[in-house]
């Protein structure tokens, strides 16, 4: 049985990396492992028994980023549309996501599914292995490699990393 300050201590680093990836700020990705630890904590009668209590804990916050990245991304279409919706009626309106271009890479992996999103978050903001990816996401090994797969092909196509890397 693991102590919950090492579990804390283990897995903080490359949570808040893995989620930051997702969500695209770094203070929002340490509150979403905040709240993932505060969950596990009270849980951890329960959770202290898991074979892997950090697989646990990553999934919780990962499934917290990816709602939050849809939130915002729902958001930032409504916003687009009432930018384009003002434009039309001859308002003169500044473009409010002009500001949010400058991510690179990390902006381009935010654009892919969830899944896809969360296992190159995984594996290359937390740099964790296969199995523990599998692991988090609740999928087999096979499934991982093929989300990773799926991701890195994805992302070599897209213009903001091919820009990225020019």
């Amino acid at each position: 049985m693991v102590d919950f300050a090492q579990l804390v201590q283990a897995e903080s680093r490359g949570l808040v990396a893995a989620t930051t990836a997702i969500v695209g700020d770094v203070h929002r990705a340490e509150e979403i492992v905040q709240g993932a630890f505060e969950r596990c904590f009270r849980r951890w009668n329960r959770v202290s028994r898991f074979d892997r209590p950090g697989a646990w804990v990553r999934r919780v916050a990962i499934n917290e980023a990816i709602s939050v990245a849809r939130r915002a991304s729902s958001e930032r279409r409504a916003v687009q549309t009432l930018g384009s919706m003002q434009a039309s009626s001859g308002a003169v309106v500044s473009d409010p996501l002009a500001a949010l271009d400058g991510e690179g890479v990390w902006a381009a992996v935010r654009a892919l599914p969830g899944d896809q999103a969360a296992a190159i978050a995984l594996r290359y903001g937390a740099d964790l292995g296969i199995d523990d990816i599998a692991d988090t996401l609740q999928v087999t090994p096979a499934a991982v490699k093929s989300l990773l797969h799926r991701g890195r092909a994805s992302l070599r196509h897209s213009p903001v990393v091919q820009a990225y890397t020019t």
